[in-house]
């Protein structure tokens, strides 16, 4: 499950916009969680390990330990609440023996009451009702994003993306050339240029833009 550090780096020193366009040149979809309030203003990336819990009908809350005991060092725990909106139990004991154990961070669409050491991103507000453990390591839905195991899950202070790890290097490297062409149309823009012709860049901007930094 460990992720390249040369790929790790890269895709930490890009903002999520640019990962999406490149996913969405890819021809990808749902790779975007959504409605998740940010409590860390790290970026972090990690390998996804999942966790599914649907709404309890008076059962426990199935073999959580088991599950939680289960993460490995890096990971990014990602919990399908079911799209529920309801508070994730023993939110604060988890995320702490998460945190001990290595993990990353937390991503979910459950919410999380109390305050935690651990990056998270969660729900917002708490809808009444309990959680049950329905299942681990297997695809889920978190704020409306397809995630599945393994895949590369990049948390930073404009979203959450998910990429699939046999498309993280080149979605990697076309994020980074995005990014340069981002600024440098930014920059552009605050010379006084017309917004015609940069948004989006014509062939004329295109060419300004490679000669003056050796893109290509």
């Amino acid at each position: 499950m460990a992720i390249d550090p040369t790929l790790r780096d890269a895709l930490s020193a890009v903002t999520t916009a640019s990962i999406a366009r490149a996913l969405e040149r890819a021809g990808l979809r749902d790779f975007a969680p959504a409605g998740l309030g940010r409590r860390s203003s790290t970026t972090i990336v990690g390998p996804a390990h999942t966790l599914r819990m649907v709404p309890a009908r008076g059962e426990g809350i199935g073999d959580l330990a088991t599950a939680i005991e289960s993460v490995p060092e890096g990971a990014v725990v990602v919990i399908d609440a079911a799209g529920t909106g309801r508070n994730l139990p023993f939110g604060a004991i988890l995320a702490g023996r998460l945190s001990s154990r290595g993990a990353a961070g937390l991503v979910t669409d459950a919410t999380v009451a109390e305050e935690i050491g651990l990056p998270i991103w969660a729900a917002q507000g708490a809808a009444a009702g309990g959680l049950t453990l329905a299942g681990s390591w297997q695809p889920v839905a978190c704020g409306g994003a397809a995630v599945h195991p393994g895949d590369i899950v990049v948390c930073g202070p404009d979203g959450i993306v998910i990429v699939p790890p046999d498309m993280a290097e080149q979605v990697a490297l076309e994020a980074v050339e995005q990014q340069r062409l981002d600024l440098w149309l930014q920059r552009e823009a605050e010379k006084g240029v017309s917004l015609y012709g940069l948004l989006p860049p014509d062939s004329s901007a295109r060419a300004r833009f490679e000669a003056e930094t050796g893109s290509v």
